[in-house]
């Protein structure tokens, strides 16, 4: 059976045909009415997301939008962002996504870069910056808004009703929508993302349709979403990463609406942990740093407990880790072990779950960086899978991916065609509604013989990032740099906008696109990066050292928030680390230390000494030259909007090293 995400060729046809089927079902909700926040959740069904960017398409075209016009999306998540790139797509537009956190200088490069003839914006406070920016972009002609833009005068300004009743106004425009969405070919451009330029301007990495198509088969594939699509599970997610990323546009936009699932989008990043216990989400998409947080609040959690309570926590945290082992590996449980792990969920773990709001959680992603192994371990104990992905913007996200699937094909036998439907009812008609497999007999049942059948057939390697995906070719270049060859990765006449010399920079003779990331195989296939090629910090000395490791071991200490090492053209390592200050102000209580702000904390003797320990426990399993010989605390934590992280929470070394070179010279002195 071919699904809707097989038979049509671009995201625009998907969208409508999926509104089609599903109707009146509800397609998206957030605290948001008529664009403004609100304290309730609201609903969108599938057939009014369709008639509204359906309205606002055709209102585009009656500004004046042409076939192949680049419109940048300025907002933050939410329905109306969905709705917009739908409508620009409608239209034969190009959506050209903008982080809401830009400053009006990047705003103005985008813009002039792609030649944007209009942008809308998410809030009146965007719309303003939009409006200050607009002399500086020649090729502006308006500028839209999803709320009212009530409070804003400019002849340039137009409000989300107003776009729409402009398109439902014009039965012209509406006939020219239909045509022109049914006119729309794989080759044609669908979206320019601008990469978020960890060093100099950003590049416009074009891609097309056929990228989008590609990439939406490739996160379909997996045994189990194609068994939901089989038995027409449909689920909900929480939608928190950027949509104006490649992958949050991919996994928390495409993949679900390829399903058919239900989006509720986060309120703000600040906001998530409140809204995991609202929605408690059956999909979720993150950044590590999400579940290194929680995974840090347990075991904190766990060290102030005493007593019969502290012993059972200890206890099924052993039993979990023990059981987690297996389930990595591919083996199966003996039964001690499996008891203990049905224990442990039903007497700690499930508990957990119910606290985080991830009680009905069944799919879990994390991106945009390493998760570490210990991390994945805990989770999976909780009998939560979180699969790990790698790619690029400029491959359309993800070009190898652990999610679960079977090294070798199932046995063609009865008992593993039934598993595979026990495994959906476990982990998704259970699990997915709340339920703890292990509290009934039933569950308890099928989740053994899963366990004992399907579960060894799956290999999840923590630390690695997976094989390469569907009709994907991944190898690795004499200097250990990540080449990937496959329908996903963007194409080389396309390129970078306006940058055929960068683009062809990027692509091998024998048209592999080059990562610039280092990585290696191991016998099994599965790949794993081992840092940034650029990032490799080669010391006086001509040693080459990896920062990522390195850093990796310093944050999975719970009162290290971020860890920058240093050392390039240096003789020796050195890093600058930013503490989790909620966790240390506990610790200042506990030793009495006395303090008027963070940088008194830091420079406190005892809070030196308690950092140098952590430091020299993570150099004992460091090569000599590796080691970190000084460190400097920092006393304001990293963020986007100081400059530090990119909206994906990546740190830019370049702007790190500038800003705080008095500190890297006098660890150097």
């Amino acid at each position: 059976m071919a699904y809707a995400y097989q038979k049509e060729d671009t995201q625009s046809g998907l969208f409508f045909s999926q509104a089609e089927r599903f109707g009146n079902d509800v397609f998206m909700r957030a605290k948001l009415n008529n664009g403004e926040p609100c304290d309730e959740w609201v609903d969108i069904t599938w057939k009014e997301a369709a008639n509204e960017a359906k309205l606002m398409g055709a209102g585009l075209i009656e500004m004046g939008i042409q076939k192949k016009d680049c419109i940048g999306i300025f907002a933050h998540n939410r329905p109306r962002w969905i709705i917009t790139d739908q409508a620009i797509q409608g239209a034969g537009g190009v959506a050209v996504p903008i982080y809401p956190t830009s400053t009006d200088k990047q705003l103005i490069f985008i813009l002039n870069d792609c030649r944007a003839k209009a942008i809308i914006t998410g809030d009146r406070a965007l719309a303003e910056q939009a409006l200050r920016v607009k002399p500086e972009v020649s090729s502006l002609q308006f500028v839209a808004c999803m709320t009212s833009g009530q409070g804003l005068s400019d002849e340039h300004l137009i409000s989300y009703d107003q776009l729409i009743q402009k398109g439902k106004q014009s039965q012209d425009s509406q006939n020219q929508l239909e045509h022109r969405k049914k006119d729309l070919a794989l080759e044609d451009y669908a979206l320019i993302i601008y990469t978020s330029g960890t060093t100099g301007n950003p590049k416009g990495v074009v891609l097309n349709q056929s990228n989008l198509k590609a990439q939406t088969d490739v996160l379909m594939s997996t045994p189990i979403l194609q068994k939901i699509m089989e038995r027409g599970i449909r689920l909900e997610s929480l939608c928190f990463l950027p949509l104006c990323h490649i992958m949050g546009r991919t996994n928390d936009y495409h993949l679900q609406m390829a399903i058919g699932n239900k989006i509720a989008f986060a309120e703000s990043i600040q906001k998530v942990q409140d809204n995991l216990l609202e929605i408690k989400p059956q999909v979720l998409f993150s950044v590590p740093r999400l579940y290194e947080k929680i995974y840090e609040a347990v075991k904190l959690n766990g060290e102030t407990l005493t007593g019969r309570k502290k012993k059972v926590f200890d206890w099924a945290m052993k039993a979990g880790d023990v059981a987690s082992d297996y389930l990595i590996e591919g083996k199966p449980m003996p039964p001690p072990v499996s008891i203990k792990f049905a224990l442990s969920n039903l007497l700690v773990y499930d508990k957990i779950r119910k606290i985080v709001g991830f009680d009905r959680l069944v799919v879990a992603g994390s991106g945009g960086g390493a998760l570490p192994g210990e991390i994945t371990k805990f989770f999976r104990s909780m009998n939560i899978t979180i699969t790990e992905g790698y790619g690029l913007t400029e491959t359309t996200s993800a070009v190898s991916s652990n999610a679960p699937v079977f090294v070798e094909p199932l046995p063609d036998k009865w008992i593993y065609r039934k598993a595979m439907d026990w495994l959906v009812d476990v982990q998704f008609l259970l699990q997915g509604n709340g339920i703890c497999p292990f509290k009934s007999l039933k569950g308890a049942l099928k989740a053994t013989v899963v366990s004992k059948t399907i579960l060894p057939k799956f290999i999840i390697k923590p630390g690695f990032v997976g094989r390469p995906c569907k009709d994907t070719e991944i190898k690795i270049a004499q200097d250990g740099e990540i080449l990937v060859k496959g329908p996903q990765v963007f194409w080389q006449g396309n390129g970078y906008f306006n940058q055929k010399g960068k683009t062809d920079e990027v692509f091998t003779p024998d048209g592999f696109f080059m990562t610039g990331d280092v990585g290696e195989f191991d016998s099994n296939g599965f790949l794993k990066i081992t840092d940034r090629k650029k990032e490799l910090i080669v010391t006086s000395g001509g040693k080459n050292i990896a920062p990522h490791p390195i850093e990796m071991a310093l944050v999975m200490d719970m009162f290290i928030d971020y860890a920058c090492v240093i050392g390039e053209g240096k003789n020796y390592i050195t890093a600058l680390i930013v503490p989790q200050f909620e966790l240390l102000e506990e610790v200042a209580r506990e030793k009495n230390i006395t303090h008027k702000s963070h940088e008194d904390l830091i420079q406190h003797p005892e809070i030196i000494k308690f950092f140098e320990e952590k430091v020299n426990e993570v150099n004992q399993g460091l090569a000599r030259y590796e080691q970190i010989k000084k460190f400097r605390l920092i006393s304001h934590p990293f963020s986007e909007e100081t400059g530090e992280l990119t909206p994906t929470l990546k740190m830019k070394r370049r702007v790190i090293t500038e800003k705080y070179s008095g500190e890297i010279q006098a660890l150097y002195a």
